[in-house]
């Protein structure tokens, strides 16, 4: 038999015996308020009335049933939201529904378990939810990555959770770039053909720039773009040198998208990174921190911008997808500035 009750006061849950108060909190659950009273979180009542552990009154005795619809008319993330904070406890968390960022939308602060965690703030979010890069930036930035990290936890249809790490990195590489070269190339539609010889050679021997094939190198739009801004490559199209703004116009008749890409690039390729297209991984760039002969690359990039929507399950597409081959999947957001959010599976 259950002998502590709780009752529902507004948009409360109140345990207001002093005993059973002092009992509970002291076992992590609520927050004490006028005179010796605890507030439950709704999910921590639900959690403690399917535990056998806690009575709920609303005017009557209530059924689970009807506390459990109850809480999410009163909130309609309360299901998603109670589901990871059962499954967090069963991982043997403790858990503080009410802390200093609750107002910021992160919904659970967790005590670490082992000595080399950080303190993690939870957000709980469903499978068929929007997914907003504006929203994770905004939760990022109330965390100090120094002490502290965020986790998502998304609730799939079936009632599973799977959890990400989501921190804002600032990467950086050791990757020598050419320097002091100076390469001719013709404009061929969305390519720049060089002839691999001396100078040019070395473009893909030690730049790894483009791709060598019978004697020529096929050169992308974003790499011309790149190695004429830093007086390396002279582009010609019909005899006729182009300069930068030519090219850039042209490739955006092909790439409406490059000039935001190219921010990016020329932003990994200033931290001494080696940045090649990500096409056969579904991405705008595969990134390397050291030479790729000897290492294989370390990130996998998309290019967004700040208003940028997606769903969970194409990030999930993503992040697994980088996880496989042993990468990080990484998002550059990019408008004043340019901000690298990654975001990476974890199992609690």
């Amino acid at each position: 038999m259950v002998e502590i009750r709780a009752k529902i006061s507004g948009d409360r849950v109140v345990i207001d015996n002093e005993k059973f108060a002092s009992m509970m909190n002291a076992r992590g659950y609520g927050r004490f308020f006028d005179e010796g009273k605890l507030e439950l979180s709704p999910v921590e009542a639900m959690y403690l009335m399917e535990k056998k552990k806690l009575n709920i009154i609303d005017g009557n005795e209530m059924k689970e049933e009807e506390t459990f619809d109850k809480f999410s008319h009163l909130d309609e993330r309360f299901s998603h939201k109670f589901i990871v904070y059962r499954d967090l406890r069963r991982r043997g968390y403790k858990i503080r529904c009410f802390h200093d960022l609750g107002s910021e939308g992160i919904d659970y602060s967790l005590k670490p378990k082992r000595l080399e965690q950080r303190e993690i703030f939870v957000v709980c979010a469903g499978e068929r939810e929007e997914f907003m890069v504006d929203r994770i930036i905004g939760y990022t930035e109330q965390i100090d990555p120094l002490i502290e990290e965020l986790w998502i936890g998304v609730v799939d249809e079936e009632g599973e959770v799977t959890y990400y790490r989501i921190e804002e990195m600032e990467p950086k590489g050791k990757f020598e770039d050419v320097k002091g070269l100076h390469c001719r190339g013709i404009l061929l539609r969305d390519l720049v053909i060089v002839k691999a010889r001396g100078d040019e050679k070395k473009l893909f021997e030690e730049g790894f720039y483009g791709s060598l094939s019978n004697g020529e190198i096929s050169i992308s739009l974003i790499e011309a773009l790149h190695l004429m801004e830093n007086g390396i490559l002279e582009v010609y199209q019909h005899e006729r040198k182009l300069d930068f703004s030519e090219l850039i116009r042209i490739s955006k008749t092909y790439q409406p998208d490059i000039e935001t890409r190219y921010r990016v690039y020329k932003d990994l390729k200033e931290r001494n990174m080696c940045v090649k297209t990500g096409y056969k991984f579904g991405t705008h760039f595969r990134v390397y921190e050291r030479d790729p002969r000897r290492y294989h690359a370390e990130y996998l990039i998309d290019v967004v911008e700040p208003d940028f929507r997606s769903t969970w399950p194409n990030m999930s597409r993503g992040i697994r997808l980088a996880h496989s081959v042993r990468k990080m999947y990484v998002l550059a957001v990019v408008s004043d500035k340019i901000r690298y959010i990654s975001m990476e599976r974890i199992k609690p």
